[in-house]
């Protein structure tokens, strides 16, 4: 048996829900298919988005049950799962990355410090800068162990480009910790956000 986090449904093994959880991100995937669909994009950009939801189902249910061995590490990665469908549903009208040890998405790291690449450029006449995930929150951080980050403020001054780093202090974690982290960013034409989009990123350490 295991202890089950108070907001988790309960089952009577860690396998039992990591099977809950596989089956909740294959199902979810339909949703965001169908939502690329309503969008009427074309058929390339269509398969595209689709493909890379399909990817985000993969990847994410493989790390559940490779990684997720506590509850508290198959809500992280089945959450993280859920945002990445959700921001390659809606697509982005600018150029976003976000490199952890030159990887997107789905990264390893050694327990320490964590350099987070966000590299984003906007359209001709606009300027980029990092912006809050929420009113007064600036990133959505969940980690299976306490970290703490941090983020120069000339991030969130609006610039032709934007090429910065997150650090995140995970000394304080374990091996197989897994940590995701969505960064927003926001495209400025006149003082004004033209478009903002998020771009989530789980890590495991090692």
């Amino acid at each position: 048996m295991f202890a089950a986090d108070s907001g988790s449904e309960r089952a009577t093994s860690i396998e039992d829900y990591q099977n809950t959880c596989t089956e909740f991100i294959t199902d979810i995937s339909k949703d965001y298919t169908d939502w690329v669909n309503r969008y009427q994009l074309g058929d390339e950009e269509t398969n595209r988005r689709k493909a890379v939801i399909q990817n985000v189902v993969k990847t994410t249910n493989e790390w559940i049950n490779r990684f997720g061995t506590t509850i508290k590490k198959i809500d992280i990665i089945m959450n993280d799962g859920v945002n990445k469908m959700a921001e390659n549903t809606a697509g982005y009208p600018f150029k976003y990355d976000v490199f952890v040890n030159n990887t997107s998405h789905y990264a390893t790291h050694p327990v320490g410090i964590v350099k987070v690449n966000l590299k984003a450029m906007p359209k001709q006449g606009r300027l980029m800068r990092v912006g809050n995930y929420h009113k007064d929150q600036l990133l959505l951080i969940s980690s299976s162990s306490p970290v703490n980050f941090s983020l120069s403020k000339y991030s969130m001054t609006a610039a032709d480009v934007l090429d910065d780093y997150i650090i995140i202090d995970a000394k304080n974690c374990q091996k197989h910790d897994v940590i995701s982290i969505t960064a927003v960013v926001e495209e400025v034409e006149k003082d004004n956000v033209t478009e903002s989009r998020g771009y989530s990123t789980l890590i495991l350490l090692t």
